[in-house]
């Protein structure tokens, strides 16, 4: 009755979409009958093969990391490497890392540069590793034992790119669906700080080629290579959950692509630790809006021209209860936490490459302290959508980006 019930109203609501409400109503009858089927027999195993969550334990923690919050890791769903940030010249030979992997699953140590690993046998969890001469690397099988994936888990000390390039695009790992950016340090380590929201378009339009997603490198950047976002149509699946759009995005921090249908608000989180004053934040962009505006329901805004979102923002990473703090997509311009904040004013259609270098506006005093503990964090936000995170905008905006910086004071 729940399908019926569905169907009925999207026939009302658009009568032209029957011939494909049809084939979703058949395909949902025939769920319904093998689902019906699977009552009857036992529960199948599960087919799911995560890292949810990990933790190190026995640890000195004052002597490794900046808070007792460093050592605690939730996994987001598209990340395939687990990055500890430690202070500088912490020993890191015996972590005792302890995972929460997906019911059922095994967990196996299948790359270790510092002793001889047998990859067919267990790894028993929580055992410690000498993480000083590299990164570790897991692989966590389904309990059905049909599916498996790789993790990377590595222990680096707190480094922060603040010259950004975007020259360094890669296709994501597992899947290369899409593509991901790193930053490449002064000593030529890798700096994982860039995510998208390329995650969250794969659920809607899997059979996307990686350069038909809303964030992608662009070769003709300022200098050298750039990046280029553009807000995409989701199509069929994007309108039935009312997620007509998606805004291209690039955003210092991570997004869990398991809160993209659920709260999408969510699965944005901002920001990474930092330790150091921003004062200036600059670069270059251009811009072109998409010809058509439309509201969350898909229908045209007369008169309303899109425009894109360039911004950084330093805020406090705890909150009042001293618990970890990150801003989500519905307070990243409006939490108390926010202490001081750089953003492109009015950024509207331009011919060429235009410059932007502007102050932060500081809300409130930075406590040395807690700078030099990592007590901040810093995000630097690009989308094609001012509106995009409600899923507000005009399809075909596009936004470049390339050569970025933050301008630190010294410490």
């Amino acid at each position: 009755s729940f399908f019926l019930h569905t169907f009925a109203l999207i026939y009302k609501s658009k009568p032209e979409n029957y011939s494909f409400m049809k084939k979703i109503f058949l395909l949902w009858a025939l769920l319904g009958g093998l689902l019906s089927v699977a009552c009857v027999r036992d529960e199948a195993l599960n087919a799911e093969c995560d890292i949810e969550s990990c933790m190190v334990e026995n640890v000195d923690v004052s002597s490794i990391f900046f808070t007792d919050a460093d050592r605690r890791k939730e996994v987001a769903a598209s990340d395939s490497v687990i990055s500890f940030a430690i202070r500088k010249q912490a020993d890191v030979s015996a972590m005792a890392v302890r995972f929460a992997v997906t019911e059922g699953a095994s967990l196996y140590l299948i790359s270790d540069a510092s002793v001889q690993v047998d990859p067919a046998k267990p790894y028993s969890n929580g055992d410690a590793l000498d993480y000083s001469h590299g990164p570790v690397s897991f692989r966590v099988v389904s309990q059905d034992g049909l599916w498996h994936r790789d993790y990377q888990v590595r222990f680096d000390e707190l480094n922060f790119v603040t010259d950004l390039h975007f020259e360094q695009a890669e296709l994501e790992p597992a899947k290369e669906k899409y593509y991901i950016w790193y930053e490449t340090d002064e000593q030529g380590q890798r700096c994982n700080q860039w995510a998208t929201g390329n995650p969250g378009f794969k659920l809607s339009k899997s059979s996307a080629k990686p350069m038909d997603y809303p964030t992608v490198p662009y070769e003709n950047g300022y200098r050298g290579q750039g990046v280029k976002l553009e807000t995409r149509d989701t199509g069929g699946f994007g309108a039935m959950v009312k997620m007509r759009i998606a805004a291209g995005n690039l955003f210092i921090g991570t997004f869990d692509e398991t809160e993209a249908l659920n709260d999408a608000m969510k699965a944005t989180c901002f920001g990474k630790p930092f330790r150091k004053k921003p004062l200036r934040f600059k670069g270059y962009y251009q811009f072109t809006p998409g010809p058509v505006f439309q509201d969350r329901a898909g229908l045209p805004v007369p008169g309303r021209v899109d425009a894109p979102d360039l911004y950084a923002v330093f805020y406090r990473n705890v909150d009042a209860a001293g618990q970890p703090f990150v801003l989500h997509g519905d307070d990243v311009l409006t939490s108390e936490n926010i202490v001081a904040l750089a953003r492109v004013e009015d950024p509207q259609a331009t011919t060429g490459w235009t410059a932007f270098d502007l102050p932060f506006e500081y809300r409130k005093d930075v406590d040395p302290a807690l700078l030099l503990n990592a007590g901040y964090n810093l995000a630097v936000v690009f989308t094609s959508s001012v509106e995009g995170a409600s899923f507000c905008g005009a399809v075909g905006s596009t936004l470049l980006v390339d050569e970025v910086k933050v301008e630190t004071e010294s410490n």
